[in-house]
């Protein structure tokens, strides 16, 4: 294939450049994903919100977030930990859950100087560790250390003088609503395309749903819709032995025919042409 639509990391990997690269379209997160910003910014969405990742800005990103690099600048470089999608469970076992609400709600941070060390310590330890432990070790070790950013992060909050305005602005209304819209949309793509169907789900108006929505991702209800299934439809056509019917079934299209002008009209090809490409 042409075009990288997901990564799927089975191993942890410490990568120096990134994973900007395989995300220049909005995908599914199919890992946990730490990045650490040495240099520059680059400007990343994820589920359908902006945010400008710079030096020393920490970044976190889960598995089910759909996400998006988009523009770097400035000669943009960055330390990154990837883990499997197996180890997301026994991290986040280590945990509370409202440690771990607080990393969902604030996927973005800019760390000061104090806290800052601390991570840039975690990442060199865990970079160490990989050439000096077995696997089963070394993987034992990395749990730990994640989930103890997680902690950081938390206590972060709690000295900052400003957390109480940040958490109350991350519990807003609109803001909560947009997430659970999100949620709902990660849980229900394959069952429905259509705004009213996720308007109904959280008990709100299409027109208010769309409201959130601009208000918040810029972006329309629909438009996020239409690209959470396209993406996913793409990396079903890449990485999977589905046939086309399958797919059409398991997405609720009504026929194969249907499904192969919504996935043009979505990407310029049909879901035929796209497996070809390869």
């Amino acid at each position: 294939m042409e075009e990288v639509n997901t990564i799927d990391v089975n191993k942890i990997s410490i990568l120096e450049h990134g994973v900007e690269e395989f995300y220049s379209k909005p995908v599914k997160c199919n890992n946990l994903i730490l990045m650490l910003c040495k240099n520059g910014e680059i400007d990343v969405e994820i589920n359908y919100v902006n945010y400008t990742l710079k030096k020393d800005g920490f970044l976190s990103i889960a598995p089910y977030d759909i996400v998006a690099f988009k523009e770097s600048k400035g000669d943009f470089k960055s330390q990154t930990l990837v883990l499997p999608f197996s180890m997301f469970t026994p991290v986040i076992a280590e945990l509370r859950m409202k440690q771990y609400d607080y990393v969902k709600k604030n996927p973005l941070i800019y760390f000061n100087e104090d806290y800052l060390k601390m991570i840039e310590t975690t990442f060199e330890f865990i970079n160490r560790a990989s050439n000096l432990l077995d696997e089963e070790r070394f993987e034992q070790v990395v749990i730990k250390q994640v989930s103890s950013l997680y902690y950081v992060q938390q206590q972060f909050y709690t000295n900052c003088d400003e957390s109480e305005t940040l958490l109350h602005e991350c519990v807003s209304r609109k803001k909560e609503l947009f997430r659970l819209f999100i949620k709902s949309l990660v849980e229900s793509h394959s069952v429905s395309r259509e705004v009213l169907f996720y308007a109904n789900e959280l008990g709100v108006s299409s027109g208010y749903l769309n409201e959130i929505c601009n208000d918040i991702s810029h972006h329309t209800a629909k438009e996020i819709i239409d690209s959470a299934v396209s993406a996913r439809l793409k990396y079903e056509l890449s990485y999977t032995s589905k046939s086309i019917q399958e797919l059409a079934d398991e997405y609720n299209f009504p026929s194969q025919s249907y499904f192969s002008r919504y996935y043009k009209r979505m990407t310029g090809m049909t879901p035929s042409e796209f497996r070809k490409r390869g």
